[in-house]
């Protein structure tokens, strides 16, 4: 195990009386422990002033990444130091640290609890404090379209909510613990156009009067931060405003310059003028029909610019190029949108360029029209309501719905009262686990089971031997002579402690073999209910008797009971039936009319044994949640 010297527990260290937000790195040499021959940072500087945002860009690699686990002493640089307002945050105590720092990814860590709970996560607040913090994150909205509100489970790992959602709980928890330092990890990288524009918004608003890190790999995102850092094989080799970097022609240029390209419509090269000049005429008449049969709004489709960290919209002027040579077969150049982003539209004579265009509002030909609402409707007649497809079709498109609402079965509208009576009826008139059932589930493991039987036979036919031996015994004492009677009792004696040691080797055969075969019939019976519960629906795992708390003690626990309720059980039912069965060869033998009289008490014994079953078996309807056999699962595991 790797030991670290830092642990958010760790009661030792100082605190800052107040938190100005300058941070520096000051010649930080680090590498990782597992590959401590490969350095991440070599010599690395770095000031950001308080309240003020500093993007970092580089290549792949380039280090940029592991400034946030050294900002969180999630590691320690193995060489130089980092600084917050002058002091080295070793010095610092590590909980207070973390709770100075608001840290968004692209990937946020939610926890298998409600909404409001993963907002309220860093910081505890009144329901009002969550609400207001929901809001300035643009997440109140779909909060309050879900049925439960804030209560609503999120699921493991937010499995429950789309990436945009799960940005915006993570800003709103942000928000609500008003950090003095900000850590952006790509928030937005792999969201869309309308989500990354309200996460932007929403990050804008977070932004404000904190010192702020964004860890950038789409330039375009970055643009108006007050610095922008390059980093390059853990160096930082170029630092300034984007115009600066600009005018600088260095590296910054270089990646952008490589980002616009990647946007640019590719282009196989072409072997001749001839074929050139066709595919020239080909690009312009695209491009012309594209213009034409685009929508008014696409025609007239703004540009994005931040300024002062807001976004606004401004309109790109299309007749800036109306005055160009008639002679180029291009159409006009032109500033459109990519992804949310301007760009310049860059022309030459070998790859003439094709207006852009967004591809939710781009028009293509002669694709046929489907009516999606009439196959809904039909969909929504003809589907199953217990179908795991139904809820896709006739889902409503203009209602925000959840991950667990669209993938989840169809649910009654029925208060909590009703359905908790509901799931106790349906538990009362199952139907019991079937005895044979379980025994088809060891009959691969039937060598086993036949030694522990032949073990558990002899061990309960001593039973009725050991009685019948010691009635021998009491019988002898009533001998007249004295030598024969010492003589009796002293044979039936050592016949006792015969059958003591071959009862010690019998139980052991079969404990030991009833053992093996239970803990065989157990892991194939939770490999089998693992497989069940996989199979199950999305919805299935939301709900909260469902969550993998409780799952896993149910593979932990319920093929125990299986075990219990089967292997132990034959055994003793084994060894019951023998004892029985060599009493009542007795009792023919010595006196069948005896005998007769002591198996007419027995129906009485098994009735009153058949009554008390049932009267424990009642409390099958209350079962404890984490502890009780999973009814429901287990006739899957068998059929399926």
């Amino acid at each position: 195990m790797i030991s670290r010297s830092t642990s958010s527990t760790n009661q030792e260290g100082a605190t800052l009386p107040q938190v100005q937000g300058n941070i520096e790195f000051r010649n930080v040499y680090f590498s990782y422990l597992s590959r401590p021959e490969i350095p991440i940072l070599s010599g690395f500087f770095l000031t950001v002033p308080a309240r003020k945002t500093v993007a970092l860009v580089g290549r792949n690699g380039s280090g940029k990444s592991s400034i946030i686990p050294l900002m969180e002493r999630f590691y320690d640089p193995t060489l130089g130091e980092v600084l917050l307002d002058g002091e080295n945050i070793k010095n610092l105590k590590v909980e207070w640290l973390r709770s100075q720092i608001g840290l968004v990814t692209q990937e946020p860590a939610l926890l298998s609890l409600s909404i409001r709970e993963n907002i309220a996560y860093g910081r505890s607040g009144t329901f009002d404090q969550i609400e207001e913090a929901a809001k300035t994150a643009h997440a109140h909205g779909f909060i309050s379209s879900l049925e439960k509100g804030y209560e609503t489970q999120v699921g493991l790992a937010g499995v429950a909510l789309t990436d945009e959602q799960k940005i915006k709980i993570s800003i709103a928890r942000a928000v609500l613990s008003n950090p003095s330092i900000l850590l952006l990890d790509e928030v937005t990288g792999g969201l869309d156009f309308e989500a990354e524009k309200a996460v932007q918004e929403a990050l804008d608003v977070l932004m404000l009067g904190r010192s702020t890190i964004i860890i950038a790999r789409r330039l375009c995102l970055i643009k108006n931060a007050d610095y922008i850092a390059v980093m390059e094989e853990g160096h930082l080799v170029e630092m300034g405003t984007h115009d600066e970097l600009l005018n600088l022609d260095g590296l910054y240029a270089e990646l952008l310059r490589c980002e616009e390209a990647t946007k640019l419509p590719k282009r196989m090269p072409t072997k001749n003028s001839r074929e050139r000049k066709s595919l020239q005429a080909e690009d312009t008449s695209v491009s012309q029909y594209f213009q034409e049969s685009s929508s008014p709004k696409m025609a007239k489709s703004p540009s994005l610019q931040r300024t002062h960290g807001m976004l606004q919209f401004w309109r790109s002027d299309t007749n800036r190029n109306s005055h160009d040579s008639p002679k180029d077969p291009s159409p006009p150049s032109e500033q459109t949108i990519d992804n949310g982003i301007p760009m310049v539209a860059i022309e030459t004579e070998r790859t003439p360029s094709i207006k852009r265009q967004d591809s939710f509002e781009m028009k293509l030909p002669d694709l046929p029209k489907v009516d999606v609402h009439r196959i809904q409707r039909q969909s929504s007649k003809n589907s199953d309501p217990d179908s795991p497809i139904s809820p896709l079709l006739t889902s409503d498109p203009k209602n925000e719905r959840s991950h667990s609402q669209t993938f989840s079965r169809p649910q009654s509208e029925r208060d909590d009262t009703s359905s908790e009576h509901s799931e106790l009826d349906e538990v009362q008139h199952q139907k019991p686990p079937s005895f044979w059932r379980l025994a088809t589930l060891s009959i691969a493991e039937w060598p086993y089971a036949l030694l522990g039987t032949i073990g558990a036979a002899v061990f309960g036919s001593f039973n009725p031997l050991l009685a019948y031996t010691i009635a021998l015994i009491v019988s002898a004492y009533y001998q007249i002579e004295i030598r024969d009677m010492r003589h009796e009792v002293n044979r039936w004696c050592l016949f006792i402690v015969g059958m003591g040691v071959i009862t010690v080797l019998v139980n052991w055969l079969q404990h030991f073999y009833f053992g093996i075969m239970g803990e065989k019939m157990t892991e194939r019976i939770r490999r089998m209910m693992f497989s069940a519960m996989l199979r199950n629906e999305i919805g299935w795992f939301d709900k909260e008797e469902n969550n993998a708390d409780t799952l896993s003690l149910r593979l932990a626990n319920d093929a125990t009971f299986v075990r219990a309720a089967f292997s132990n059980r034959l055994s003793i039912f084994i060894q019951d039936t023998a004892a029985v069965s060599v009493a009542l060869l007795i009792g023919i033998l010595l006196g069948w009319r005896v005998a007769l009289v002591a198996l007419a008490t027995l129906p009485v014994l098994v009735i009153s044994a058949i009554a008390q079953v049932i009267k424990f078996s009642l409390f099958v309807c209350y079962p404890l949640k984490s502890g009780y056999v999973n009814k429901k699962l287990m006739p899957s595991i068998y059929f399926f």
